[in-house]
């Protein structure tokens, strides 16, 4: 017998009911069962399903789907919203006719819950799922204004969102649900202390593709905020460090070109010296040959007695100066040597010195360079916690 087709009078009631005490049990997500007449709910039961507020001596109501149905006049399905009873309701009813057929007496209703396919698997997966991501989650469905499921994990949670709760304008449910597509949000941190990202997707209802709710995750992104601190004071760091560095190789560029002054500078000095060397030699040169005229002059002053007396006294001042000059000679000549000496060991010192400032200079760009690419590197970390 098939309910679209049911036809009853009042005589066949009792066979009514005992057809539904069998079938209600064949139904998945259960059944509410009832029957009035004119004036209440004379009968009922159901099957894991059940109508609130509805029992046997209810009054009918001249609003309720026995009343549409009676008014129908024949078999009729009605789909009621959550509103009316919490749940989505397909229900099938048809009036109950007197034994002549004159005239309706009352009717009979088969409810049945109509829930989305993750509204009824939602209890099953919804714990595992919530506590399998990373850093926990909070899973949520609701209709179009309030929600009507929801799990938290061990390590999330919301505690605002609760049943029955209402949905807020410019959440990200309301906005799937204006745009009939998945929404993304992005919460500030300032709600939760860290970033948190919300995801919702419409449901639609499997018969008409009407929009009956959504189903939406909220996921922490604390790890990512963490993760983006740290990149972002590493960054800072380095931006710091690779400054000071710059300036200590501009230091040392500088200190190189000034090492390297000097070091063409104690060259330049060691080649006066040499020159030095040379006139002191012409001038020893100069003294000897001094010292032969004044003793060939003495020689010649002897020889002609008291006439060459005075020349005799020049001469001797001449040999006197000769030796003078050839001592000087010596005492100059000891400390030019002594000067060279020292500027050798100048020289040996300040090549050493450049060396070493050459070697810093390569090992400063080498620290530079390494800096840049850890920079890079912070960043790169950076724009990846974005995405996370």
């Amino acid at each position: 017998m098939e309910i679209a087709n049911l036809h009853v009078h009042e005589k066949e009631l009792e066979f009514l009911k005992a057809y539904f005490e069998i079938i209600i049990h064949s139904f998945e997500d259960g059944a509410c069962f009832f029957i009035t007449d004119m004036d209440k709910v004379t009968f009922k039961l159901h099957n894991k399903f059940d109508i609130a507020n509805l029992e046997v001596g209810t009054q009918y109501s001249k609003e309720g789907v026995a009343a549409q149905v009676i008014n129908a006049r024949k078999v009729t399905s009605i789909r009621l919203d959550r509103q009316v009873y919490g749940v989505r309701v397909l229900a099938y009813g048809g009036p109950i006719w007197n034994y002549e057929e004159t005239a309706i007496s009352g009717a009979w209703v088969l409810a049945t819950p109509r829930q989305h396919k993750i509204v009824k698997a939602f209890d099953s997966f919804a714990p595992l799922l919530a506590n399998a991501l990373p850093e926990g989650g909070m899973i949520c469905v609701s209709d179009r204004e309030k929600y009507i499921k929801r799990q938290g994990s061990d390590k999330f949670d919301v505690p605002a969102i609760q049943l029955n709760g209402q949905l807020r304008e410019g959440s990200v449910q309301v906005d799937a649900v204006k745009q009939n597509q998945q929404a993304v949000q992005e919460v500030d941190a300032a709600i939760f202390g860290f970033p948190v990202r919300g995801v919702a997707s419409p449901l639609h209802d499997e018969d008409t593709g009407e929009i009956v709710g959504t189903f939406g995750l909220l996921l922490p992104r604390k790890l990512a905020f963490e993760l983006k601190n740290i990149a972002t004071s590493l960054d800072e760091g380095l931006t710091g460090v690779s400054a000071a560095v710059e300036q200590i190789t501009a230091s040392t560029n500088e200190v190189n070109n000034n090492q390297q002054h000097l070091h063409g500078e104690i060259e330049k000095v060691k080649t006066m010296l040499d020159k030095i060397n040379d006139v002191m030699i012409f001038i020893k040169e100069i003294a000897d040959e001094t010292k032969m005229l004044g003793l060939n002059a003495a020689i010649e002053a002897a020889r002609v007695g008291e006439a060459g007396l005075g020349f005799g006294v020049v001469a001797e001042e001449i040999r006197k100066l000769s030796q003078e000059s050839k001592k000087t000679v010596t005492q100059i000549r000891e400390l030019t040597q002594q000067i060279h000496a020292a500027m050798n060991e100048t020289a040996s010192s300040s090549q050493s010195t450049l060396a070493v400032v050459q070697q810093t200079a390569a090992a400063t760009q080498e620290t530079n360079a390494s800096l840049e690419e850890m920079t890079s590197l912070a960043q790169k970390l950076s724009h990846a916690a974005e995405n996370l």
